[in-house]
């Protein structure tokens, strides 16, 4: 129950990892806020997200059958270490909390699937 009730309150409080720009404004992509609690899943697989300095980003990533994903890893010094995280069946979470402004990979894998995030802290 503790890991549905983190769960629902990282998606309650997160910020997608896409997000469009309202109709009619062009907005460049430097001029973007930038999410606090950036939550990432599969649909987010080689896209980029930007995340504020001192919040963090989490990715949710479904399991297939007995396959998990490897622990993941960050290139860079802009992420602290994965942080493993209470998930229901099914499921598998890690979060990095942001220490620095830069860019960062973070990459995981399971048997025939590669998966990358491009984190860019501001």
């Amino acid at each position: 129950m503790i890991g549905l009730g983190l769960i629902g309150a990282l998606t309650a409080c997160a910020t997608p990892a896409t997000a469009t720009d309202p109709p009619g404004v062009a907005v460049a992509a430097t001029q973007r806020p930038c999410g606090t609690h950036v939550v990432a899943d599969e649909s987010a697989n080689g896209s980029t997200v930007c995340v504020a300095a001192s919040s963090d980003v989490t990715i949710m990533l479904k399991t297939a059958g007995d396959s998990s994903w490897s622990s993941p890893t960050a290139t860079g010094h802009v992420l602290g270490p994965a942080m493993p995280l209470p998930t229901p069946y099914g499921l598998v979470g890690w979060q990095f909390r942001t220490i620095a402004a830069g860019q960062a990979e973070i990459r995981t894998a399971r048997p025939g699937v590669l998966y990358q995030l491009y984190v860019t802290v501001r």
